[in-house]
């Protein structure tokens, strides 16, 4: 009888287990990744057709709005709801944010299967999988047939000169995903930073949302540290557990307030409210709504916070203070104040401890430092801006960034 081999701790079967497991997520990632970059550049070549079509016809009045409305319904019957007014909007806008450099062959998807894995061999006679490295190989042949070759790279007239180059051999783990979240921000250097950050630093769909909520872009331009903020990005991962300091920015850009010369306190605060949609955003996102002025009685003394928000990742209310000057040892205590207020009498059950933010003007950093270091409740301090720093100093800064993140000089 020959020997067997025994399926017990240490044995031959879990040291084996951790190859079959890595042979299958490399598997399954090659398959995600070859899906993406065929999806990516079907979408932007329906958008190429669309626009060709409605620049041919654009002497006819409301053409592109009919034509989207037609696809749409013949394309959703055959191929379901991916094909909406919607999407097919969105490969228009699609196409004319970018331009593709190399186009996916019909013979890709084959050839690259069979490639095998680089690095390490998994023993001999084994067929391997395929890598993920593999995947861009064959991406340099141009399209196949179901993409007419002498228009794939053709330039059209009018489109805008800031289109962004996709080159698979570096953005082929940007899917189509990444390209909507991108297409979202209608600043062209903004939409530059997080597209060449994606790629760079692999960052999930679910990173790139968290990076454009927590407005990395506008606080690479508006650090006054540039070196200790791209360090502590390498550090940081993404966040499965919500944590109060990761929900603030700093500095806040106001530039959508329109405030300008001499303005009060009361003056910013009508400014948000009547600006709220767009406040709530520059906040970022599970911000919700509560009140402006929120009245506390305390003894016979009447106080009025100037907003209360209640955030619904951190379940917790958020105390936003609004101040014109720099920060205070008196600022501080007054969000105490509030905060201890809103813990005695508005605080309920199943919720987090009330936090505060302290929006200023200015700030020194080692008051803040020694007066947040020991205190009985949560809070930040931020300073607002009202504007971005010159273009071609943000550019620069942004290159700076980009450079650190990456460890050079």
């Amino acid at each position: 009888m020959g020997k067997q081999t025994k399926l017990v701790k240490g044995g031959a079967f879990p040291a084996i287990l951790p190859e079959i497991r890595s042979m299958i997520e490399q598997s399954r990632d090659h398959v995600a990744y070859t899906a993406n970059l065929f999806l990516v550049n079907l979408y932007w070549n329906i958008g190429r057709i669309i626009t060709q079509d409605i620049q041919a016809n654009e002497r006819r009045a409301e053409y592109g709005e009919q034509l989207i409305e037609e696809l749409a319904k013949e394309l959703g019957k055959e191929y379901g709801s991916g094909y909406s007014a919607k999407n097919l909007w969105d490969m228009k806008r699609f196409f004319g944010a970018f331009e593709i450099l190399q186009t996916v062959s019909g013979e890709f998807r084959d050839e690259v299967i069979l490639r095998p894995l680089s690095g390490k061999a998994l023993g001999s006679g084994n067929v391997q999988p395929p890598a993920a490295e593999s995947r861009v190989q064959r991406i340099r042949q141009t399209a196949s047939n179901q993409f007419e070759k002498d228009k794939i790279l053709q330039t059209l007239s009018g489109e805008s000169s800031e289109r962004l180059r996709i080159d698979f051999d570096k953005h082929f783990r940007i899917g189509w995903s990444h390209y909507r979240l991108l297409l979202g921000q209608s600043d062209p250097l903004k939409r530059k930073f997080y597209f060449e950050q994606s790629a760079s630093q692999r960052w999930s769909v679910r990173e790139l949302h968290r990076q454009i909520d927590g407005a990395l872009f506008e606080r690479v331009a508006l650090s006054r540290d540039t070196r200790k903020l791209a360090s502590l990005e390498r550090r940081k991962s993404p966040k499965e557990v919500v944590r109060y300091e990761d929900i603030f920015k700093d500095p806040y850009l106001l530039d959508f307030l329109g405030l300008k010369g001499a303005y009060s306190e009361k003056d910013l605060e009508a400014a948000i409210i009547h600006n709220l949609e767009q406040f709530l955003t520059e906040l970022g996102s599970d911000f919700c709504f509560i009140g402006r002025q929120y009245a506390m009685r305390i003894d016979d003394v009447d106080y009025f916070l100037d907003l209360l928000f209640f955030h619904r990742g951190l379940s917790c209310l958020v105390a936003i203070d609004l101040k014109l000057g720099t920060f205070t040892a008196a600022d501080k205590g007054q969000m105490d104040l509030y905060l201890a207020w809103l813990k005695e009498h508005e605080w309920r059950e199943g919720e987090n401890e009330p936090i505060g933010l302290v929006l200023c003007s200015s700030k020194k950093r080692q008051h803040v430092e020694l007066l947040l270091r020991h205190g009985p409740h949560k809070m930040q301090v931020s300073e607002y801006l009202m504007k971005l720093p010159d273009k071609r100093l943000l550019e620069e800064r942004l290159r700076i960034y980009s450079r650190l993140l990456r460890g050079e000089n």
